[in-house]
């Protein structure tokens, strides 16, 4: 059922209503012929007023909100429905340009990449009643701005060849959320957020593995290497969206 627009409001639930209500209410008090049962009355009203405006302000919010969120999760589908298809291009290029058995690792490495682009969409559409959940809980800038200080020290001292990579990764995800907190974006629009990104590294990886599979085969002198260095980045970021879907939002926020 739709919410009336002029829906009551507990001023009690609004400790900015109150705070109003009663410095209107000293005021009246103070500085106008009004008893002090009348200035009681004004400030109740006032009060009420004040924290129905603000219910009204903020469900408006969540509104814009929930249609931010429901135009990002079309952009996203539109999006992966665009890698799937590029993906099967690379997939078919690889087949027909394929011709030294010497090299058919790095040709099951490719075609086991495309064919997770391939199930993108699905994995995604699967996921939307998730990805629209969590409404209204806005970011905390502070609490990021926190754990973005904590996460860079952290970078500062690691020394392991190993986890560095991901401390970098866990500050540039925290950057971006503080980004996102400082719009004003709830959880939702930052998960769709790390996915958008996501996505878009994937759009660049993609290319970069169609431009090797280009220039290492049918070459009988081709580098796996160089297929498998440019596969790296597209499993990473498919692995993280994996993760993303999967627990509801990124584990590094």
């Amino acid at each position: 059922m739709a919410r009336h627009p002029f829906a009551w409001a507990n001023p009690l639930d609004d400790p900015l209503a109150m705070a109003v209500a009663g410095l209107l209410l000293v005021l009246l008090v103070r500085l106008t012929p009004l008893g002090l049962p009348l200035a009681l009355l004004v400030g109740a009203i006032a009060a009420a007023g004040l924290a129905m405006l603000r219910a009204q302000h903020a469900s408006r919010g969540e509104r814009l909100r929930d249609r931010r969120v429901r135009e990002s999760i079309e952009a996203a589908l539109q999006r992966a429905n665009q890698l799937a298809l590029q993906s099967d291009l690379v997939s078919a290029e690889g087949m027909a340009r394929f011709q030294d058995p010497a090299h058919l690792d790095a040709l099951g490495m490719v075609q086991l990449c495309c064919e997770r682009l391939r199930l993108l969409p699905d994995r995604i559409l699967q996921r939307r009643p998730l990805l629209e959940s969590g409404g209204g809980i806005l970011l905390s800038a502070e609490d990021l701005q926190a754990r973005l200080s904590r996460a860079r020290d952290e970078l500062r001292r690691e020394t392991s060849p190993t986890l560095r990579p991901e401390r970098h990764q866990l500050v540039d995800q925290l950057t971006r959320n503080l980004d996102a907190a400082r719009f004003g974006m709830d959880t939702r629009e930052a998960r769709l957020l790390a996915l958008s990104t996501r996505l878009e590294r994937i759009d660049g990886g993609l290319r970069h593995l169609q431009q090797q599979v280009d220039a290492q085969w049918p070459s009988t002198e081709a580098s796996d290497a160089a297929v498998a260095e440019a596969i790296e980045p597209l499993d990473e970021a498919l692995d993280q969206i994996d993760r993303l879907l999967d627990a509801g939002e990124d584990r590094s926020r």
